[in-house]
């Protein structure tokens, strides 16, 4: 199957996100990543807007023109890989496939996206503050430039009014929205927001055991409409995080909308 064309971006700017294969881990010490932060600099330096280390794959945020970006893309990617594969004694690909782009069309978007890479750390359970991680570059808006286009800080900070207090409180909100990330994450977020929703309608409804709500139709009903609404989340993942047959998911998900449930 023919590769698809990347989309060009209305702004310029790029969510990049490159994982390891098999879902191997591409830093296995600090002299890998801090070798990779190098790369960066010296190959993205006049393009990079933000960036966040996992240990497994990636998030870049870039400005570039799209023939630019892969061939550089390409090279960062080789030249980590040949070092990697040397200190590590292992041949073969590095990372999986081709990386994976998302074009940012617009400003609000871009900061969103910033934000999530920022977050990736927290959301992962790793750290309890963005500002806590060292290999991301939410410390570089906050202070300092050290691998990100000092330009590109700049006009990213001017959508703040040049209110780092601003940026911080932005990046403090919560944000349910899914974006470019590996499977795993994708689905880990799912899961959480899933949780969230479960925890909000406890609380509204003074139900202190989660258990109760596969027991009282009104409740299971409510509560399975909430999940199909705003999350992403398959019917059989539904019915194992409730713990309840996917027949009754399937026929919850079919009357949504009937007049009879009141449901608009």
């Amino acid at each position: 199957m023919a590769r698809q064309p990347r989309e060009k971006s209305a702004t310029g700017y790029y969510h990049i996100m490159m994982r390891g294969i098999n879902r191997e881990f591409i830093y296995r010490t600090l002299k890998e990543k801090h070798y990779f932060m190098d790369l960066l600099k010296n190959e993205l330096a006049t393009c990079l807007a933000g960036y966040c280390l996992m240990d497994n794959h990636v998030h870049l945020l870039v400005n570039a023109q799209l023939d630019e970006l892969s061939l550089v893309i390409k090279k960062l990617n080789i030249k980590y890989a040949m070092q990697y594969n040397y200190y590590n004694q292992r041949v073969g690909h590095l990372f999986q496939n081709r990386y994976k782009s998302e074009a940012i069309h617009t400003e609000p978007y871009l900061i969103q996206v910033l934000r999530y890479i920022h977050n990736n750390p927290v959301k992962a359970g790793m750290i309890q503050k963005a500002e806590d991680y060292q290999w991301s570059s939410y410390r570089e808006y906050l202070g300092n430039t050290v691998l990100i286009s000092e330009h590109y800080k700049a006009f990213i900070l001017s959508l703040f009014s040049g209110n780092i207090s601003e940026l911080v409180h932005f990046h403090q909100q919560k944000d349910d929205f899914e974006y470019l990330d590996t499977k795993e994450e994708i689905e880990r977020n799912r899961n959480n927001l899933a949780q969230d929703i479960i925890a909000g309608f406890c609380n509204e409804t003074g139900i202190f055991n989660a258990s109760i709500i596969k027991n009282e139709d009104r409740y299971i009903k409510e509560i399975i409409l909430r999940l199909l609404d705003k999350t992403k989340l398959s019917h059989r993942d539904i019915a194992r995080l409730l713990e309840v047959n996917r027949g009754i998911i399937h026929y919850i998900a079919s009357r949504r909308g009937s007049k009879q449930w009141g449901v608009q």
